[in-house]
């Protein structure tokens, strides 16, 4: 893979579960929040429940089911609990949340050393269907961002993965480099692998656990640090 993506110029990467360890991130801000709001809850399967109801609401978001990242907010809590059967008020319980998962930032193992090294090589974006309230605080705090020429985050231009249009908007940012020059890194397949096929540039599905699904992308890794072994 290091001879591989020496030959392109810029590398797109997602965010969470690519360099950032969204599922960390995702179990402390949640049961930070529940605590905070002195909910009961079972410890061996809350983060579980949470997981499957966050990741189908996203599912639905990248398909156009879902309209608007406040749409999700709503939805996912409001769907919580009604599987913890509370009653709370949903608005204050899900920008609590966000809050709690601005300060989570933890990096996945050597992203920030891969990142370094490739630096030096290339040139490097962020492109995230994530939440601004989120990401930017986790941005801003992590050592990681630095080494990246653009940021672009779905909400504040109001167009997500896959759709081409949220790759039109960084490619403007690139100053429009030759496609077979571009490199879309993620581990999600639906936005990140489908959205550079849809747009015409090579992918690679970062696939850390290994799971045994057909897909589509040009390439697949299992380990960040295949960018930089020779």
């Amino acid at each position: 893979m290091y001879k591989i993506i020496h030959n392109y110029d810029w590398l797109i990467f997602d965010a969470d579960n690519t360099l950032f360890d969204y599922d960390k991130a995702e179990k402390l801000a949640l049961l930070n929040t529940l605590n905070d709001f002195d909910i009961g809850y079972d410890k061996n399967s809350i983060i579980d429940i949470y997981h499957k109801i966050n990741h189908k609401i996203w599912m639905d978001f990248e398909k156009g089911l879902i309209k608007s990242q406040a749409e999700i907010k709503q939805k996912r809590t409001r769907q919580l609990f009604e599987v913890l059967q509370v009653n709370r008020d949903i608005e204050q319980f899900a920008d609590a949340y966000l809050v709690n998962l601005s300060k989570n930032g933890h990096l996945l193992e050597n992203a920030l050393h891969v990142i370094q090294s490739l630096a030096k090589t290339h040139q490097m974006v962020i492109m995230t269907n994530g939440m601004t309230q989120v990401q930017r605080p986790r941005f801003k705090a992590s050592p990681i961002t630095q080494y990246f020429k653009h940021i672009v985050i779905s909400e504040e231009i109001r167009y997500s993965k896959p759709s081409p249009k949220i790759f039109d908007y960084a490619f403007k940012l690139m100053e429009h480099p030759n496609k077979h020059k571009v490199m879309m890194i993620g581990d999600n397949l639906g936005s990140d692998v489908q959205g550079g096929i849809n747009y015409g540039i090579d992918t690679i599905w970062f696939n850390p656990n290994s799971h045994k699904v057909k897909h589509q992308a040009t390439y697949e890794v299992t380990d960040l640090l295949k960018f930089i072994k020779r």
